[in-house]
């Protein structure tokens, strides 16, 4: 069997109870108890258009769980902590005629919505805007982030510093995918302006970035290279307006790689990417200067796999530092560790 290119959603709150959100002709989600035992099965939203590009969930630290999706217009789902039953608000009005968004985002942070997503123009190639809005102390606040031109429209990634988002997400330089960046400040309610990671001059895609507790980034992406894309991998340090790369290296060599991510358990960093519809991984314990050997997940081989976004309130998961995992099409089970 093989990689399935489709995306779920694992959420497990502290009690332990678990919800794993899967996208089959709309939005379907299975609930489990504290023991792992199938309580019921719902379909929560009916539409064929749902995929993962249009559609969103998280988990916040009170484990409620928060969603969103795009169907014409931006809807917001919310099961609070206390509850496997999801309710619905629509957030965003926009004429879908003339305008698309693409890959919404959502996170509550201290009362605070934050929404992100791309927007282009249905009658526009290869151009759109990042668009940020943040509904704090009952205002919304819209900022357009940056201006984004593409080859192929790849997601960006937000990850969480003292309360505030940074976003990364490839640009296009002299026609070229480099790594962006940009800081929410959340005293004036603004962006900063993009910073510039990469330099490379050679296509990219699959952008996954980890932050780990010392406030080290670790970022890889599939770069192409000769005759396909390889795995490439760097981490640095954010500053007040830059970011300064420590290490910059290839993880393998060119071949049919994608969606390279990490995962974090105290001092080993794990990075697993699929390449030839099978699943590999290596690590590092050293802050990614040295990588063991490439194995293939045995399950990989025999049955079908698929990505999965992976949060937990949970104490037992706590020290594994993840975002994104690759799970069994069928199952729950985590692969490549």
């Amino acid at each position: 069997m093989s990689f399935i290119n489709k995306c779920s959603t694992i959420i497990r709150r502290s009690s332990k109870d678990m919800l794993y959100i899967h996208l089959d002709k709309g939005i379907s989600y299975n609930y489990y108890d504290k023991n792992n035992e199938l309580v019921f099965s719902k379909k929560l939203i009916k539409d064929d258009s749902i995929d993962f590009t249009n559609c969103f969930f998280t988990l916040s630290n009170l484990d409620n769980i928060y969603g969103i999706y795009n169907d014409g217009s931006l809807k917001m789902l919310t099961a609070l902590s206390n509850s496997s039953t999801f309710t619905q608000t629509e957030i965003l009005k926009y004429n879908s005629k003339k305008f698309g968004i693409c890959f919404p985002y959502i996170n509550v942070i201290n009362n605070d919505i934050h929404i992100l997503y791309y927007v282009y123009n249905n009658n526009s190639a290869n151009t759109c805007a990042l668009f940020h809005h943040i509904k704090h102390n009952n205002i919304w606040t819209e900022n357009k982030i940056d201006f984004i031109n593409h080859i192929v429209l790849d997601n960006f990634t937000v990850i969480w510093s003292q309360d505030s988002p940074i976003v990364f997400y490839f640009n296009l330089v002299d026609g070229i995918e480099e790594i962006f960046l940009s800081k929410f400040n959340i005293s004036t309610l603004t962006w900063s302006n993009p910073v510039q990671i990469t330099n490379s001059g050679k296509n990219k895609i699959y952008l996954n970035i980890l932050k780990d507790s010392m406030n080290f980034y670790h970022i890889t992406f599939c770069e192409s290279l000769e005759t396909g894309y390889a795995v490439k991998y760097l981490n640095g340090y954010l500053n007040d307006t830059t970011f300064e790369v420590d290490i910059s290296t290839y993880i393998t060599g060119p071949s049919t790689c994608m969606y390279p991510t990490f995962l974090k358990k105290d001092s080993t960093l794990y990075l697993m990417w699929v390449n030839y519809g099978k699943l590999y991984t290596t690590y590092s314990t050293n802050l990614g200067r040295n990588w063991s050997t490439h194995e293939i997940d045995d399950f990989s081989v025999e049955d079908k796999f698929i990505r999965a976004y992976f949060y937990s309130n949970f104490k037992n998961d706590i020290p594994y530092n993840v975002n994104t995992v690759f799970t069994s099409l069928d199952d729950i089970g985590i692969l490549g560790f």
